[in-house]
């Protein structure tokens, strides 16, 4: 077992199917609890998936890097990419009072990001966003 996973991927979506599955694997072995993968998981997904769609102007190919570490009793999750300086974590939460039909379109990806991990930070660095994302693993007693 490892207690690290890194990748590089492409900004293209059908990379992401690649890295999910890569991900998924490192966390059954290393007996992660079910709920902890899960938010990883959909943590993962809604940061990069904004990522390559929104973060670059451009069709060219550019490295996004992931890194998954897996302390004792924190998992953190490190994304960086060259794409356009952006902090998702100064966005304004969508108003989820509002009926379904009346809300705006997006936001509700990033406000889940920000409720489900333990803590986050944004900096940029080196022309580079990064993201580091904690989730505290839930193990059984």
């Amino acid at each position: 077992m490892q207690d690290e996973f890194h990748r590089a991927i492409a900004n293209r979506l059908e990379e992401l199917v690649d890295l999910a599955s890569g991900v998924s694997a490192f966390l059954e072995a290393n007996a992660a609890p079910m709920e902890t993968a899960y938010t990883i998981e959909l943590l993962m997904e809604e940061v990069l998936t904004n990522i390559v769609k929104y973060t670059y102007d451009d069709q060219r190919r550019h490295q996004i890097d992931v890194t998954l570490k897996l302390g004792q009793e924190l998992a953190t999750i490190t994304i960086a990419d060259d794409g356009h300086p952006f902090d998702p974590l100064t966005t304004a939460d969508p108003d989820i009072d509002k009926p379904i039909a009346e809300r705006e379109i997006g936001g509700l990806g990033l406000f889940l990001v920000r409720k489900m991990s333990n803590s986050a930070a944004y900096r940029r660095e080196d022309g580079r966003n990064i993201l580091d994302l904690t989730v505290k693993l839930r193990r059984s007693a």
